[in-house]
């Protein structure tokens, strides 16, 4: 059901109504600095994420990713870093990297308000 989401650790899924939340957090491994690509797993703190995923049912799927700051082990470096996750969350994105994909490849094939209005009956609502 949430294929996309394999490198995630889902936690609790709820159903809201008019949308399904899943909670979910990254797991507990090393990750590499975007900088000096040291490995570190020290936890600076914790911080959630909220995206949009490809709807299920209907129903707009919303996912609320628990991602860690971390803390660089090499001097001189950058202190902390979030960790990113490749293949579901790219930086600074509000979808999926499978929503983004659906999102546009209908927006190629119609354009314009053809495609606002066929996303939002597939409940992927653009604004």
């Amino acid at each position: 059901m949430f294929g996309g989401l394999t490198p995630l650790v889902i936690e609790q899924v709820e159903d809201v109504g008019d949308r399904i939340v899943v909670r979910a957090r990254t797991p507990p491994v090393a990750a590499a600095c975007p900088d000096c690509g040291a490995l570190t797993a020290r936890v600076h703190g914790l911080h959630e994420r909220t995206v949009g995923d490809v709807p299920l049912d209907a129903r707009r799927v919303q996912v609320v990713v628990r991602v860690r700051r971390l803390v660089c082990p090499t001097v001189g470096c950058r202190r902390t870093f979030r960790e990113q996750v490749p293949g579901v969350l790219q930086r600074y994105q509000r979808r999926t990297v499978r929503l983004q994909v659906l999102v546009g490849a209908v927006a190629r094939e119609l354009a314009g308000r053809g495609a606002a209005r066929l996303l939002s009956k597939m409940a992927m609502p653009l604004s």
